[in-house]
């Protein structure tokens, strides 16, 4: 202070200012470091939660094709064989087996389509060869399987749903 007027010098009125100036941008960088921090942790938020219903998505996706795919299987099985005389049923292991034929110079061959633990399997083998289900091929996972044959259509369901096949040989194609 002047000790003649009582006032205080300039340079201590400088030196407030520069400390309040000071103290604003510190809080003006603390502000823009705290908003940053919030835009990036709703951001990673954002990320975590978009990559799980991804997730979940691509999973439920996954299972549907695999299941589409099992029943376009069984659809083809048939298919291939379909000829006269080729469609029967047979006892496999765990109830009724669709049976599919194929009559070759070298013998009669089938494809047997069965349940067996939880799987529709296949089985190729000769006719009249007993079932064996440890070696027969994964087609599908269902906990049922079943089958019906009326008026030339062949209806298969299984866990993963139904589907028809028109059979050519029920109108007397081979």
């Amino acid at each position: 202070m002047s000790r003649a007027t009582g006032q205080l010098p300039l340079s201590v009125f400088g030196a407030r200012a520069d400390a309040a100036a000071s103290n604003r941008k510190n809080l003006d960088g603390l502000f823009s470091v705290a908003l940053f921090m919030v835009f990036i942790t709703v951001v990673l938020v954002s990320l975590l939660v978009g990559t799980r219903i991804y997730s979940g998505l691509n999973r439920q996706q996954t299972m549907i094709d695999d299941a589409r795919l099992g029943m376009n299987l069984l659809v083809n099985y048939v298919r291939a064989t379909d000829a006269t005389d080729s469609v029967g049923t047979g006892e496999g292991p765990e109830g009724d087996a669709l049976v599919l034929m194929e009559h070759l110079r070298s013998g009669t061959y089938e494809t047997r389509i069965y349940l067996y633990q939880g799987q529709v399997v296949e089985e190729y083998a000769p006719e009249g060869k007993p079932y064996a289900p440890e070696k027969a091929a994964q087609i599908i996972a269902s906990d049922s399987f079943s089958f019906a044959y009326e008026d030339g259509l062949l209806t298969i369901t299984t866990d993963a749903g139904t589907t028809e096949v028109a059979l050519r040989c029920a109108k007397g194609g081979a």
